[in-house]
């Protein structure tokens, strides 16, 4: 799936009909809440493995933080490649404001492995409905091509609970200085600068193709 515009602060914006379909899927599961009312936390949390900050599946959860908030609903992210960073710092923005008093390793990943690029974008909503989409290799022009949504589907949410809980295993935490904006960059007592390690990373990533950063 292309992304084809931009808002006033630059920021890459996904197709429209792409947009509105994720958000329709966060929708059904807000419903399922509000009918069903459940006790159990897991209920209320989503997890999300994202190629990046500008999957339509990760805009879509931007547009819906004011209901995810509403409802006290957690997330975890991971996603296989952390740019641009602008779109990074505001999806940090909305996950973070939706789990307050968790440290920020626990809320978002990187799993900077290439191999990383064969699993599918997923998301879990609660234990009752799951999102699968295309592998996060596939080529700019020919993504958006698979799209599965599952209802009240305990064993593949299970599947995929593990799936996350795998990837998420093996990814490590964003480097926090990749979550600031670069004025509030500071060395402090508690912040000792990027990671080397990250930076030789998020340079390959960047070496792979500049198309590719800014698809689904």
């Amino acid at each position: 799936m292309r992304f084809n515009s931009q808002d006033p602060q630059g920021h890459v914006r996904a197709d429209a009909v792409s947009l509105s379909r994720h958000e329709s899927y966060f929708r059904q599961y807000f419903q399922w809440l509000d009918d069903k009312k459940p006790s159990d936390l897991t209920a209320r949390q989503v997890t999300i493995i994202a190629r990046s900050p500008v999957s339509p599946v990760i805009q879509a959860l931007a547009s819906v933080a004011d209901d995810l908030s509403a409802r006290q609903i957690a997330v975890q992210v991971v996603f296989s490649d952390v740019d641009p960073e602008k779109a990074l710092r505001a999806s940090w923005d909305v996950i973070s404001g939706l789990s307050k008093a968790r440290e920020h390793g626990e809320l978002v990943r990187w799993a900077s492995s290439p191999g990383i690029l064969e699993a599918h974008e997923q998301m879990i909503l609660g234990q009752h409905m799951c999102w699968l989409g295309d592998a996060m290799r596939r080529e700019p022009g020919r993504r958006d091509g698979f799209d599965l949504f599952d209802i009240d589907t305990p064993h593949t949410c299970r599947l995929g609970i593990q799936s996350f809980a795998a990837i998420w295993n093996f990814a490590t935490p964003i480097p926090k200085w990749m979550l600031r904006e670069p004025n509030d960059r500071r060395p402090n007592a508690t912040f000792a600068g990027p990671d080397q390690r990250a930076l030789a990373t998020l340079s390959f990533f960047r070496q792979l193709g500049k198309p590719d950063t800014l698809c689904h």
